[in-house]
């Protein structure tokens, strides 16, 4: 790559609006077909250091710089892309899209190779693999040498990403065939593979995550935002000493695991613990910033509409909002959601056929947020502290449990 980066001029915004789409695929290409993990490593370390040489003299002297290894990632690792990546497109229908578009005979050799793509042959070594019957099928009817760069091959993903949302499939279909048209069959190929979201490179997320940097995998375990993880993790030799959990942005939290109750003491190394009642709820994150709040779910789902962006809508927001200190500006809390019932005095279980993302207004139960976990107070980072050195709730609420109704 560093011969094609040379040439561009260092007018541009981006590295991935400068690097031909084809130096990726013959990158991802030589990974795939060396079979030692050193090898593997070496390729994608070279074109990843040759990126980020070309982003270092791009942005010189520049701050605040967004612009990161990110483009490429993301379509290395589009498993992970799986919201902003959302194609709806499976072999079948690429199959009928390149039968249409290179006018190949319904009943012809070519058209059948792609449309039994699992069907063994006497010359089809490949059964199974849709992305490499489409190579041999593609390679005599496309160019020789793609046109796209990086950023308009996401460009365009991107473009079918947001007409298979709307359901717009003539654009899935108008997209799909600009890609088409300017890419090579090598290139198409890996688009294929990358619209499959299955690359087959022979090397796992765990080691991609390593080669970029040591702190990648933890970042976005934590974060589940790769875009995060490429723009904060940019240079190899900063680490991440302080986990970035940040205000407004959904983290995965820490998951309980099974223990044995024979063992804990032994398992604690005879230390002091902490036990913690199994609430039946749903875990959720609280994230306030003065009187705009937000929660996310362990997954990263954004439930703000239901539990209130502030504290004048919502099932929780309105009944906590005046619960915290004055002096408490901003914090993210972790917990458990759950519904209770003031007549009976219990707490509702999952089992009763409710769902307290869902709770209607003039429901009988109330919604409560039980806190177990303080990540951050007006601006101090918690994540990396002992439990016994984290705010206890209680110094963050004049009175009551968070989310009980007044």
């Amino acid at each position: 790559m560093s011969s094609a980066l040379a040439s561009h001029s260092a007018s541009q915004l981006t590295v991935a609006s400068q690097v031909p789409f084809v130096d990726l695929c013959s990158t991802l290409e030589r990974i795939q077909k060396c079979k030692s993990r050193p090898e593997k490593t070496r390729y994608f370390k070279d074109f990843l250091d040759s990126w980020r040489q070309f982003h270092d003299a791009l942005h010189k002297n520049q701050k605040d710089v967004t612009d990161s290894f990110y483009p490429a990632m993301r379509l290395i690792l589009p498993q992970l892309e799986r919201e902003r990546m959302a194609y709806g497109i499976k072999e079948t229908m690429l199959a009928k899209l390149y039968i249409e578009l290179l006018n190949l005979p319904r009943d012809g050799k070519d058209a059948l190779k792609l449309l039994n793509y699992r069907t063994p042959t006497g010359s089809q070594r490949e059964a199974g693999d849709f992305a490499m019957i489409a190579y041999f099928v593609l390679k005599p009817r496309c160019l020789k040498q793609g046109q796209l760069t990086i950023e308009q091959v996401n460009t365009f993903l991107d473009s079918v990403s947001n007409n298979n949302a709307a359901k717009r499939k003539d654009l899935v279909k108008k997209s799909l065939l600009q890609l088409i048209t300017q890419t090579s069959a090598l290139e198409q190929k890996w688009l294929i593979r990358m619209i499959l979201k299955d690359l087959k490179l022979g090397i796992s997320q765990q080691t991609t995550f390593s080669i970029f940097h040591p702190d990648a995998a933890e970042l976005h375990n934590v974060t589940t935002d790769l875009e995060k993880v490429c723009r904060q993790l940019h240079n190899p030799s900063v680490c991440l000493s302080d986990v970035s959990i940040t205000l407004f942005s959904a983290f995965k939290p820490m998951l309980a695991a099974i223990a044995n109750i024979q063992q804990i003491e032994k398992q604690m190394n005879n230390q002091s613990f902490y036990i913690e009642t199994k609430l039946d709820g749903e875990r959720m994150q609280m994230h306030k910033d003065g009187d705009v709040y937000k929660y996310f779910s362990r997954n990263g789902y954004d439930y703000t509409q239901q539990f209130g962006a502030s504290p004048l809508e919502g099932s929780l927001t309105p009944f906590v909002h005046n619960v915290f200190k004055d002096n408490v500006q901003n914090c993210i809390l972790d917990g458990e959601m759950m519904a209770y019932n003031p007549t009976t005095g219990i707490f509702m279980q999952k089992g009763s056929r409710f769902d307290i993302k869902r709770m209607v207004e003039d429901s009988e139960l109330q919604t409560c947020f039980c806190v177990f976990d303080v990540l951050m107070v007006n601006d101090q980072k918690l994540g990396h502290e002992m439990l016994s050195r984290r705010p206890p709730t209680s110094k963050m609420r004049e009175t009551g449990a968070a989310g009980e109704h007044s």
